[in-house]
């Protein structure tokens, strides 16, 4: 079953869009995933990369203006495997992060949890 890889991690949610935002925990919680967060401002997301313990993480590319990839190097640091949302795909990735992953928006919730599914296997 897909998204099954899922089960009982904890994610952080980095998302300034009320409706994506809840989408997204709808789908962790369908996983029984705990959801740290959502985050709709990078100061919030920035101390929870740094100071939450968590498995795994979703990333909006542009959170209120601003760019979420200080997030991402945290989350680099540390090992812990992200996805970030974003409407221009991997054209939103750095060219110096070539290795980051993007899931398109809009997404599909097959693809998005086969996307994280992936980022897992990986770590």
């Amino acid at each position: 079953m897909v998204g099954q890889a899922l089960e009982g991690l904890r994610v952080l949610v980095v998302e300034d869009e009320l409706l994506i935002s809840l989408l997204i925990e709808d789908i962790l919680a369908d996983r029984h995933c705990a959801v740290i967060g959502p985050f709709d401002r990078l100061a919030g997301a920035l101390q929870a990369a740094k100071a939450e313990a968590f498995d795994l993480a979703v990333l909006d590319v542009n959170v209120a203006g601003e760019k979420v990839y200080p997030v991402a190097e945290i989350l680099a640091a540390r090992c812990i495997p992200f996805l970030f949302l974003s409407g221009y795909g991997q054209a939103a990735v750095p060219k110096n992060r070539p290795e980051w992953r993007v899931c398109k928006k809009p997404f599909r919730l097959e693809d998005l949890v086969t996307m994280l599914e992936a980022q897992m296997d990986r770590a």
